[in-house]
Parts: C-alpha cells; structure tokens; sequence
C-alpha cells in the first residue's frame, strides 16, 4: 500500500480529517496525541477547582503542584512560615506545577503553526483575543523576542498562557529555550506569592484551614459558578451569531 493510499484511506475512516482542524486532512499520530493532550489538559483544570478548597489548607505544597495555583502558592508559604512544610519544596512544587502542561501547547505551535493560534485566539479575531493574536503573530524582528517575554510574564493578566506558548513552538523557539523562558516566569512567580505568603503567616494558615473545613459548600459553589458562567457564555456566543 503506498502512502498516498495510506493517507487517504486514514482521511476516510477517522472522523477526525476536518477542514476546520488545525491540521488539514488526516491526522498524524503526532497530531494525535497532542490534540488529545491539550482536551486532557482542558479537563485536568476543570477537575481541579472543585478539590482547591478541600487541599488548600489540608496540603497547599500538593495543591499547588497539581495546580500551579497562586492562591495555593501563598497558602504554602505561609505552612512554610509556621514549621508546616518545607520553604525549598513549597516553591519548588509551584514551579512544577506551573511548567508541567506548557510543553503541549509549544507542541501544538510546532506542528500547526498559525492555525493552531488561530484556534486558541478565535477564528473571527474579535475583540481582546484577536488584538492578543495580532500582537504575538505580527511579522517584526522583534518578533521572537516579543514572544519569549510573553513565555516569561504569561501570568500577567494580559497575557494569554496558551497562546504565548504555542506561538513559541510555531516562531522556531527550541523546547530547551521554551522550557528556560518558562521557567523563569513560573521561578519568579512562585517567589512572589510563595513569598508573601511567608510573609503573611498564621493568618493565611487559618484563613487556608477554614476554607478547607467548609470545603463542601465551596466545592458545590466553585461547580455551579462554572456552570453557570459555561451557560451564559454560550448563549452570549450564539446571541452574536444569530445577529
């Protein structure tokens, strides 16, 4: 069988050969395996925010392992503040927790490029999402270096993680550079929240602790709240089509 036939005998029996697929026509096993991994990463987040508030003050080092959570960062350095935990494995382990799924949306840029952000930004380019997406896609000099800062600073609220990190992948940065640029970022923002929760102390531990012992009705609240914002942005999305 030649691999022309391969190919299109593959385009006929996976139901995942569709144009708007950053891929085009039928995927490779490497396409695979990363399309899978970023919808795995999407429902690793939403997993977590119901078991926050039963860990954050029962065990915020793995917390924030698990999540990379700043909140979680600040409750372990303030465990680390009162003997709890360890200061060098609180921030530690909000270094890991920040790093562990970048690697996949660099990833993604690698293997689809433009389409790939396209599909992270919006396919209309509207709005915050389509300036964001201009910005880091605008073919300058700078270009590569306008994106290594946005890897380094991805937690500023106007910087779009996911994004910046497929944008990496898709401009040539190397994963071992991609990896340094994100590890500074995720090494100063863990010192930073790591650090203030130190700084804090007992009244983050208790203020940590009480949250876990109402850790059920947070939980049912964290779940509905997302519901809730899930449905109202899916009906403004529709809203904007039908007009």
């Amino acid at each position: 069988m030649t691999t022309e036939t391969q190919h299109d005998h593959a385009g006929k029996s996976r139901p995942l050969d569709r144009p708007w697929l950053p891929w085009g026509g039928a995927p490779s096993s490497k396409d695979l395996f990363c399309w899978y991994g970023i919808w795995l990463v999407f429902a690793y987040s939403f997993a977590m925010w119901p078991l926050k508030p039963w860990l954050i003050g029962v065990n915020p080092v793995l917390l924030e392992a698990m999540t990379g959570a700043q909140s979680a960062m600040t409750a372990a350095g303030a465990f680390a503040r009162v003997g709890e935990a360890p200061l060098a494995l609180a921030v530690a382990a909000g270094v890991f927790g920040m790093m562990k799924f970048a690697w996949v949306f660099w990833l993604a840029g690698r293997l689809w490029g433009e389409n790939m952000l396209r599909l992270l930004a919006g396919s209309a380019q509207e709005g915050r999402a389509g300036r964001r997406f201009g910005l880091l896609t605008r073919d300058t000099p700078a270009r590569r270096w306008i994106i290594g800062a946005a890897v380094v600073l991805e937690k500023v609220p106007m910087v779009p993680g996911p994004l910046a990190f497929a944008s990496a992948g898709w401009v040539g940065i190397s994963l071992p550079t991609f990896l340094f640029l994100n590890l500074i970022g995720a090494a100063a923002w863990t010192g930073l929240y790591t650090g203030l929760g130190y700084a804090i102390g007992q009244p983050a531990v208790d203020i940590a602790e009480t949250i876990s012992e109402k850790a059920v009705w947070v939980s049912l609240a964290v779940i509905v709240g997302g519901i809730v914002v899930q449905t109202a942005m899916s009906r403004f999305r529709a809203a904007r089509r039908r007009s």
